[in-house]
């Protein structure tokens, strides 16, 4: 390994597979849409404030000059005058029918738990975007392991080839075949530190930290052992049925155009209020603002009014709620199709992958007694380092698909769990 690039492994940040999963669940798009669940909440209280009582205080003080009017009530001019009047009220207004006001409010809550649902699903979606950079990185770290572990045996293939050249046992040709294939692969070392640093970005900037962090994935627990068999599809239907935060918030915003056409239909009812009033009225701001006694009105009533004909403008709305709904509806049978082929589709994906890896393991043990026969020909004088390089790439392949199809296996679960609903 050069020093530069043991410089950068060591210094770089170690993170587990949980903490990427932790931080994807607070990265910049799942705050963005919890702040939308925010938005949607606080809508709830805003359709609700029409139920309370409403309060108003007002005050004002006003000074009128007059000049020479003419009356004609009495015959004559009437001199000019200035007067003051100040005022002083409160009225509280009791909202009683309303066609609109409750199914509003319903309305609102429905809104609110569709929101929450999109934050759960983007949520769910961040992490495991979190999750496969992670593995990303990872891939790239034990890809670098291989090429550098093929290095070595490269080297001592070179040292082989060299001994027996110097004993008379082997031509020029094949030390110089040797140290080719040494060279080549050094660069292919050289070049995955590359795909290395590009895979840290992209961790470091999903998890909101810096682009310019060097990150070094930490081997997981998963990928350790054996994997874990695969569900039955009834049962992974089922359960993304019951937990997916997609289809929840579908059926949300469905139950809220539900809600939409009532809240329409409002528009045909008539609406009552009570209101009181209590007025301080008069010419001189003491006797207004100091003496309770004195310049009070006190008014209540009830008022109704109630659109008869509205230029057909509610039967429109009506049936724009009605349309909301039909497609509200269309969207969610549409997404459980959908989601019912994910879980198909990604089910599927991670038997192929355990699979696939199960012939891998069974390829890898072929390709090392491959390269044990090969150098042991080679040290005999029956081989060549063709035969020998040709099982040593066999092994490279073998090593790097099988850490590849044991991820692929890890990145497949978790995006079956995640078409699920179980995170």
């Amino acid at each position: 390994m050069s020093g530069a690039l043991l410089t950068i492994l060591m210094a770089s940040i170690p993170i587990t597979l949980e903490q990427v999963r932790e931080l994807s669940r607070q990265n910049t798009q799942e705050r963005l849409q919890e702040l939308q669940y925010l938005i949607a909440e606080e809508g709830s209280w805003t359709a609700a404030s029409s139920i309370y009582p409403q309060l108003g205080v007002a005050a004002d003080a006003t000074r009128k000059v007059a000049g020479v009017q003419r009356t004609y009530v009495t015959v004559g001019d009437q001199k000019g005058y200035t007067q003051n009047n100040f005022n002083l009220s409160a009225t509280l207004t009791q909202l009683i029918l309303d066609g609109k006001w409750w199914n509003q409010i319903s309305q609102a809550g429905a809104s609110e738990d569709a929101a929450r649902g999109q934050t759960n699903e983007q949520r769910s979606v961040s992490e495991y975007e979190g999750l496969r950079r992670f593995y990303a990185l990872y891939v790239a770290q034990r890809t670098l392991d291989v090429l550098k572990a093929t290095e070595v045996r490269s080297g001592e293939q070179v040292d082989r080839a060299t001994a027996l050249f110097e004993a008379g046992r082997s031509p020029k040709s094949d030390v110089i075949q040797a140290e080719v294939n040494l060279g080549n692969d050094r660069i292919n070392a050289i070049l995955q530190t590359s795909t290395i640093g590009s895979s840290q970005s992209d961790l470091a900037v999903w998890i909101a930290h810096s682009g310019a962090e060097d990150l070094a994935a930490v081997e997981p627990e998963a990928v350790r052992g054996n994997p874990l068999p695969a569900p039955k599809l009834e049962e992974a239907v089922k359960t993304a049925h019951e937990k997916r935060p997609l289809l929840k918030a579908l059926e949300q915003t469905r139950r809220a155009s539900d809600y939409g056409v009532a809240v329409a239909k409002g528009g045909y009812w008539p609406t009552l209020y009570a209101q009181g009033s209590y007025i301080r009225q008069g010419p001189e701001f003491g006797t207004v603002f100091t003496d309770p006694s004195k310049q009070n009105t006190i008014l209540f009533g009830a008022h109704l009014t109630w659109n008869l004909f509205a230029g057909f403008a509610t039967k429109a709305a009506v049936n724009t709620a009605i349309h909301n709904r039909s497609t509200a509806e269309l969207n969610l049978r549409q997404a459980t199709y959908e989601v019912e082929g994910d879980v198909r589709r990604y089910l599927r994906a991670l038997q192929a992958e355990l699979d696939a890896t199960s012939v891998a393991r069974a390829n890898l043990k072929s390709a090392e007694d491959n390269l044990s026969l090969a150098q042991e020909r080679f040290k005999a004088g029956a081989g060549s380092t063709l035969e020998v390089r040709d099982a040593q790439l066999k092994l490279t392949q073998a090593e790097l698909t099988l850490i590849q199809n044991r991820v692929a296996v890890e990145t497949a679960r978790a995006n079956l769990e995640r078409v699920m609903g179980l995170y």
